[in-house]
């Protein structure tokens, strides 16, 4: 027996660790792209753009962890084919893995700006060699455009701006964080963006970006306007991963599809992280999470399945953002909600968005106010409502109710 991981990101990492775990004691090999070890990406754009976190802090486990457990890692290897009828798959260095059972965490990538596939002298924010490139092209600007105003766009706009560049963020839709968090909290963040003096255009897209002859950036946008920058980052989502298990046969939907075990159709492949879309099981229909919660969450039940300890998916989603001082936590899926209440005072810098739908709360926003996030987590994990008035007290601590 063996197991062929195909990614080298936090969930495929957690297959791995955890399948050694459970005491399964046949061949693992993992199977990275990219020639690093599995390595953190939140701080991508935060602290190690910015300088103060160095490369190899940004690694999850050292060599030797792999060394120690016999986990076989591939650096610089890329799957082309997977033979599902001889459950092997091939590299592009031409070498053959057979497998018994087949874990896809290819992940995700990110979106090119409409018309501008393929340009090398655009910015994204994905890998370490992508922060690589823009940490070295970074002296002597003075200036940089973030396309798209979702957490990553306003995360590189505030290092970028402590770095000392004038950044302006251009959001298509109509407030930045679209979709993600309620009005209120996206205004509050406008605001303090911009009082640090970061321009943010909401409702207005890029309609196309010229290199200028002095090595900077003309763009043009949809109203007409024309914004200059020296250098330009584009974050406007990703694309998962989806075309080796397409090729495959494996059924994918904006995903790779998967049950709340983490299987595909195939009883030999599963999928986990950014490149499937899974079944949450406290909510409504199938969802595909970006998050290092989710990587580690649907990695660990991947992983039971294949021991034959099988357990459904059932983690609470959980996430964060860290902008300037400003730490936002998040948990539960707050998309369908019909109420807000707000905890606290926003003018405090401390508070916190709970969210209700039909009278039940299903998440909750804090801004600097972690013990709201924990408590609120705890209260979501154990099935236990509060009322909008109990969420709005911030006179009675919300473990209270835990």
């Amino acid at each position: 027996m063996s197991v062929v991981i195909i990614g080298g990101g936090n969930a495929g990492l957690q297959v791995a660790d955890m399948l050694r775990r459970r005491g399964y004691d046949q061949s693992i090999t993992l199977l990275c792209e990219e020639n690093h070890l599995p390595y953190q990406r939140p701080p991508l754009s935060k602290k190690f753009l910015e300088g103060a976190l160095d490369e190899v802090r940004l690694t999850l486990r050292p060599e030797k962890f792999y060394q120690d457990r016999s986990i076989d890692v591939k650096l610089g290897t890329t799957v082309t084919h997977i033979n599902r009828h001889e459950k092997s798959v091939l590299t592009d260095g031409g070498e053959t893995l057979a497998y018994e059972h087949l874990v896809i965490a290819t992940g995700a990538r990110p979106r090119a700006l409409p018309g501008h596939e393929g340009r090398g002298d655009l910015f994204f924010i994905r890998t370490i060699d992508d922060i690589h490139h823009l940490k070295a092209a970074l002296p002597g600007k003075k200036s940089a455009l973030l396309v798209g105003g979702g957490f990553i766009g306003l995360e590189a706009a505030a290092t970028l701006t402590v770095l000392g560049l004038k950044t302006t963020v251009v959001e298509a839709m109509p407030s930045i964080m679209p979709g993600l968090v309620a009005p209120e909290l996206a205004a509050f963040f406008k605001s303090e963006h911009e009082a640090r003096g970061t321009t943010i255009i909401e409702g207005v897209s890029v309609s196309n970006v010229d290199s200028k002859p002095d090595g900077g950036f003309s763009a043009m946008l949809s109203d007409g306007r024309t914004l200059e920058a020296d250098l330009v980052v584009v974050g406007i989502g990703v694309i998962p991963n989806t075309e080796i298990a397409e090729a495959a046969g494996i059924s994918c939907d904006r995903g790779i599809l998967v049950d709340e075990y983490a299987r595909t159709q195939d009883p030999f492949v599963y999928a986990v992280g950014d490149c499937a879309t899974g079944v949450v099981t406290r909510y409504e229909g199938r969802t595909r999470l970006e998050s290092v919660q989710n990587a580690v969450s649907q990695a660990s039940v991947a992983a039971l399945s294949i021991v034959g300890e099988a357990t459904p998916y059932r983690d609470l989603p959980w996430f964060w953002s860290d902008q300037y001082d400003l730490k936002l936590q998040m948990a539960g899926l707050s998309r369908g909600y019909d109420q807000t209440v707000l905890r606290g005072t926003i003018a405090d810098r401390s508070f916190s968005i709970c969210y209700f739908k039909s009278g039940d709360l299903i998440a909750i926003d804090s801004v600097n106010a972690i013990k709201d996030h924990m408590a609120v987590k705890k209260l979501l994990d154990g099935n236990i409502n509060i009322t909008p008035e109990q969420c709005a007290d911030v006179e009675t601590p919300l473990k209270t109710w835990v």
